[in-house]
């Protein structure tokens, strides 16, 4: 239905556009509290935003969270076209779970191997994930997204489309 259409562009346009300081702040305390009651077990305490194990302490800072990631699989979700509300919940809390898991086993990992095997061995690993890992697991995320709740749209473009279809169809009436 083009009346209901443009309106619901324009409110899916104006929830791209909530700050990545937001999903910041929703997302630190989770993963934080998260990766620290599995360290907890090994003896990891934590205080404010940093967790300690043994001799190191590890300071959670933005980029540690990946707000940025989760931003990126909110607007490709946002964006998919001619899916239901139910549908794009549904993806971005399946998607938001795994990045959160993979992130949380990241941060448990990396912890463990400076605590356990080296601390040059923790910044080598900790550089790679952070360079090429994270990129190809998001990728991975979404694919698997438009698999399993088999989207048949690109993100934006068929929006663009449709846009272009309706200023076309007002022109010729």
């Amino acid at each position: 239905n083009n009346m209901k259409y443009v309106p619901s562009l324009i409110l899916i346009v104006i929830l791209c556009f909530i700050p990545i300081s937001v999903f910041n702040f929703v997302l630190a305390p989770i993963t934080i509290y998260l990766s620290y009651f599995i360290l907890w077990f090994f003896g990891a305490s934590l205080a404010f935003n940093q967790i300690s194990l043994g001799e190191y302490s590890f300071e959670f800072i933005e980029a540690c969270i990946a707000p940025a990631a989760f931003y990126l699989l909110w607007v490709l979700v946002l964006l998919v076209k001619d899916i239901k509300f139910k549908t794009r919940v549904k993806m971005v809390g399946l998607g938001f779970l795994l990045m959160m898991a993979m992130n949380v086993l990241r941060v448990v990992v990396l912890v463990l191997i400076a605590n356990y095997f080296s601390f040059n061995l923790f910044e080598a690993i900790h550089l790679v994930w952070w360079k090429f890992m994270s990129g190809i697991y998001l990728a991975g995320i979404w694919i698997f997204l438009v698999w399993y709740f088999k989207v048949k749209s690109i993100p934006a473009y068929d929006d663009y489309k449709e846009l272009m279809r309706l200023r076309n169809h007002k022109k010729n009436i």
